[in-house]
């Protein structure tokens, strides 16, 4: 997998904020920087939309960033499965060796998503990685709601 050097710039940018910030900083810090791009990405937005069409939508939007190969969001219950394939951040190991859902990027998208299901649905989440399977290149994680 060929990966853009601008995704290279973000994970230094991330590891940087870690060193100077600590973890927990950096973590609060990246979530709260994607909860602002959600709005800046995706300006026009609908609100108020059935969760259902809310997944479609942020799924397809995430899908065609050019960070993931694909993004889907499955409503089970009152619970959100999210589920990433093709993560360039996953490959990045060597600028960025937390562990994958421990670096500061991924909590940029953890706020990224958090903000814009917000915005689509008015009900606020809490996204959190259940688990990374590095074999299939997959992140499985959930919308929680808060």
């Amino acid at each position: 997998m060929s990966v853009d050097p601008r995704n290279v710039i973000l994970a230094r940018i991330s590891t940087g904020l870690s060193d100077m910030l600590g973890r927990m900083g950096a973590h609060a810090t990246m979530r709260d920087m994607g909860t602002h791009s959600s709005l800046e990405l995706w300006p026009d937005w609908p609100q108020d939309l059935a969760t259902e069409e809310a997944c479609i939508l942020l799924g397809d939007a995430l899908s065609s960033i050019g960070t993931f190969e694909q993004v889907t969001l499955e409503p089970e219950g009152e619970h959100i499965k999210i589920h990433i394939r093709g993560c360039e951040f996953n490959h990045l190991g060597k600028v960025e060796s937390a562990p994958v859902g421990q670096r500061s990027i991924c909590f940029f998208g953890f706020g990224l998503i958090e903000k814009s299901l917000e915005r689509l649905t008015g009900h606020q989440y809490r996204v959190e990685l259940l688990h990374h399977k590095a074999a299939e290149d997959t992140c499985h994680e959930i919308a929680r709601f808060r």
